[in-house]
C-alpha cells in the first residue's frame, strides 16, 4: 500500500468543543423542548440526591444523639419517598436526553446524506467509496454516542459536581477547601492525559477509514483480484494495515489504563482528609457527628461523577475526531447554481456550442478546445474520435456534471448554467455501455422510483425494447428480483433495462454512450429498432464505434485530442477521406480499439 493511498484520508476542518457544540446548536434548537424538561429532571435529581445525605446526618443528631428514635420513623418514610422522586427524575432524564440525542442524530443524518447527494463529480472521482461510507456510518454512530450517552453523563454528572461542592460547603467551607485543594492538579493531570489519546483517537479512525477504503475497493474488484492471482499481495497489504491499525488501538489502551489509577489515587486523598481533618474538626466540637456522617457521604459522591465525566470526556476526543470528519465532508462546496436561473416547461433540444474550452484542474492541459458547434432541435449527431478525444467530457458538461465556462454551452438559447442542474438533468437522458442497476425489481429499476412514471409507461418502455418478450420466454416479470448491480442479469440484459429506463423517461435530449458495446447482435437488432423511433424529433447525441450505428445519424462530429477536426453526413465524410475516412475505411470499431492504446482515457 503507497503512501498516498494512506495519506488520502485528510481532514481539512479542525473542530474545537466550542465549534462543535456551536455547528450542533442547530439541531438541537428544533428539539429545544425536550431539551428543557431533561434539564430540568437532571436539575430535580441533583437536588433531591443532596437531600438524601442531609437527612442521614439529621438522624444521627437527632436520633442517635439525642435518642428520640421516632426520628428514624419519620427519617425512613421521608428517605423512601426521596428515593422515589430521585428514581423517577433519573428515568426522566435519561429517556428525555436519549429521545432527544436520537432526534439529533437522525437530523444530522438526514443531511449529511443530502449533502453528499449535492456534491460534484469531481468530489467522487477523487474520494474512495469506502472512506464516504465510514464517515455516512462509524463516524456519524461515534458522534451519536456523544448525543446519546455523552451530553447525558456529562451534563447530569457536572450538575451532580456542582450540587456536591455546595453542599460540602454549606456543611463546612473549611473542610471542603482542604479536601478539594488537590483536585485541580489531579483533573489537570487526567485531562492532559485525555488530549493525549485524542490525537491517538484521530489517527485511528484515519486507519480504520483507510481499511475501510481497501476493502470497498478490492471487494468491488473481486474479479480481477482472482483473476490475476492478487489474493496473496492482497492478503499481504490487509495484514500491514490491520498490524498498523491494532498497534494504535493498544496505545489508546495503554493511555486509557493510566486514567484509572489517576482517579483511585484521587479518591484515597479526599476520603483521607475528610476522615483526619474532619475528625479533627469533630473533637473540637465545630462539626456534628450528623454532619461529618452527611459530609463524608458527599465527598465519596464527588468522585464517581468526576471519574465519569472523564471516561466520557475519552467518549468526547473519539467524537471530536468523528466530527472533523463529518464536519468536512458537510464543508466540501456543493454542486453550485448560476445567480439567475432560467426554468425551462418544455425543451427542443437545441444546442449550441461557443468558443468552448474546458480542462479539469488549473494545472492540467485542456480537454476540449475551440470547440464551436450547433446541433438543431431534433436533430441526430454522432461523436467519433479515439479514447480521450474528449466525447465523455463533452456530455458530461452537457450534463451539468462539470461546469464548464460561462456562456459556451446553450440550450434553446439560454446558456446552460442558467438552467437548473435537475431541471437539465431531467431533460438529458443518458445510456451509457456499463448502466448501473439497483437491488430490488425490474420495474423499480425502470422507473427509479419517480412516480411521474406509471406501470402502464414501465411495460410500454419494455415492449419497445423487445425486453417484454425476453422476460415471457424466461419465465420472469417486472417484479422479479435484482440482485445488487444487475449481477443475476446478462450484460445485454443490464443494457435493454437502461434502455427502457430512458424510454420510460422520454427525455427531450437523449445521449447514447457506447449503449450497444456489450450486447449480442439480436439485442443491437432490437435496441435500434427502437432507437429510430425515440430520436425522431429528439436531439440524439450519439457516440459509438460501430459503423453500422454512426451510419443512420444526420451528422457526424470527428474530434481529436479535444479538438473538432471534421463535421457532416457520413457520405460527406468519405468523400473528404479525411480522418473519419482512415477509421470507417480500416473498420471503424477496430481501428478505434487499436487507436485508444494511443490516446489519454478520457476522465
Amino acid at each position: 500500500m503507497s503512501d498516498n493511498f494512506m495519506n488520502e484520508d485528510l481532514v481539512k476542518t479542525s473542530v474545537t468543543y466550542p465549534v462543535l457544540f456551536k455547528r450542533l446548536w442547530p439541531y438541537a434548537r428544533r428539539e429545544k423542548v425536550l431539551l428543557f424538561f431533561a434539564i430540568f429532571a437532571v436539575a430535580g435529581g441533583a437536588l433531591v440526591a443532596r437531600l438524601i445525605p442531609a437527612l442521614i446526618g439529621y438522624a444521627i443528631d437527632h436520633g442517635v444523639i439525642e435518642k428520640k428514635y421516632y426520628v428514624f420513623t419519620q427519617v425512613a418514610f421521608a428517605y423512601l419517598g426521596l428515593e422515589i422522586l430521585r428514581s423517577t427524575f433519573s428515568f426522566t432524564n435519561v429517556y428525555l436526553f436519549q429521545l432527544f440525542g436520537n432526534r439529533m442524530l437522525y437530523h444530522l443524518r438526514e443531511d449529511l446524506m443530502n449533502h453528499v447527494q449535492r456534491l460534484p463529480l469531481q468530489f467522487f472521482n477523487k474520494t474512495p467509496t469506502g472512506r464516504i461510507v465510514t464517515r455516512l456510518t462509524n463516524d456519524v454512530a461515534s458522534l451519536g454516542e456523544l448525543f446519546t450517552e455523552g451530553v447525558i453523563s456529562v451534563f447530569t454528572q457536572f450538575v451532580i459536581i456542582c450540587s456536591v461542592v455546595v453542599a460540602l460547603a454549606f456543611i463546612s467551607w473549611k473542610l471542603t477547601i482542604i479536601c478539594l485543594i488537590f483536585a485541580p492538579l489531579f483533573i489537570w493531570a487526567s485531562f492532559y492525559l485525555s488530549n493525549k489519546i485524542r490525537d491517538i483517537l484521530r489517527e485511528q479512525k484515519k486507519k480504520l477509514s483507510t481499511i475501510n477504503a481497501f476493502l470497498a475497493e478490492n471487494l468491488n474488484g473481486i474479479k480481477v483480484v482472482q483473476l490475476y492471482n492478487r489474493v496473496k499481495r492482497n492478503r499481504e497489504k490487509f495484514t500491514a494495515l490491520s498490524t498498523d491499525y491494532r498497534d494504535t488501538n493498544m496505545r489508546s489502551i495503554r493511555a486509557y489504563a493510566l486514567m484509572q489509577p489517576i482517579m483511585n489515587l484521587f479518591n484515597a486523598v479526599t476520603i483521607t482528609s475528610a476522615l483526619y481533618f474532619g475528625g479533627l474538626l469533630s473533637a473540637q466540637n465545630s462539626l456534628a457527628i450528623g454532619s461529618l456522617v452527611a459530609f463524608l457521604m458527599n465527598i465519596q459522591d464527588f468522585i464517581p461523577p468526576l471519574r465519569e465525566i472523564l471516561e466520557k470526556y475519552q467518549q468526547f476526543q473519539n467524537s471530536l475526531t468523528s466530527a472533523e470528519r463529518i464536519f468536512t465532508l458537510m464543508d466540501e462546496h456543493q454542486e453550485s447554481e448560476s445567480a439567475e436561473l432560467q426554468s425551462h416547461q418544455v425543451i427542443r433540444g437545441d444546442i449550441e456550442i461557443r468558443n468552448l474550452n474546458f480542462q479539469y484542474e488549473p494545472q492540467l492541459p485542456l480537454v476540449l478546445k475551440n470547440i464551436n458547434l450547433h446541433f438543431k432541435a431534433g436533430e441526430s449527431i454522432a461523436l467519433v474520435g479515439r479514447t480521450g478525444s474528449g466525447k465523455s467530457t463533452f456530455i458530461s458538461l452537457l450534463q451539468r456534471f462539470y461546469d464548464a465556462p460561462a456562456n459556451t454551452i446553450y440550450v434553446d438559447g439560454v446558456a446552460i448554467e442558467r438552467t437548473p442542474r435537475e431541471e437539465i438533468r431531467h431533460h438529458v437522458g443518458v445510456v451509457q455501455q456499463d448502466n448501473f442497476i439497483f437491488r430490488g425489481n425490474i420495474r423499480d429499476n425502470i422507473g427509479l422510483g419517480d412516480p411521474r412514471i406509471s406501470d402502464e409507461q414501465i411495460r410500454t418502455a419494455c415492449e419497445k425494447t423487445g425486453y417484454m418478450d425476453l422476460l415471457k420466454r424466461t419465465g420472469r416479470d417486472l417484479l422479479s428480483t435484482v440482485d445488487e448491480r444487475g449481477a443475476n442479469l446478462s450484460v445485454g440484459e443490464r443494457q435493454l433495462i437502461a434502455f427502457a429506463r430512458i424510454l420510460a423517461f422520454n427525455p427531450d435530449i437523449l445521449i447514447l454512450d457506447e449503449a450497444t458495446a456489450n450486447i449480442d447482435s439480436e439485442s443491437e437488432h432490437i435496441i435500434q429498432e427502437a432507437t429510430k423511433e425515440i430520436t425522431k424529433g429528439r436531439t440524439s447525441i450519439i457516440i459509438a464505434h460501430r459503423l453500422s450505428t454512426i451510419e443512420q445519424c444526420d451528422r457526424i462530429v470527428v474530434l481529436n485530442q479535444g479538438e473538432v477536426m471534421e463535421v457532416g453526413s457520413h457520405d460527406e465524410l468519405m468523400k473528404a477521406q479525411g480522418l473519419y475516412y482512415q477509421f470507417a475505411s480500416a473498420g471503424l470499431k477496430s481501428t478505434l480499439i487499436e487507436a485508444s492504446a494511443a490516446g489519454t482515457a478520457d476522465p
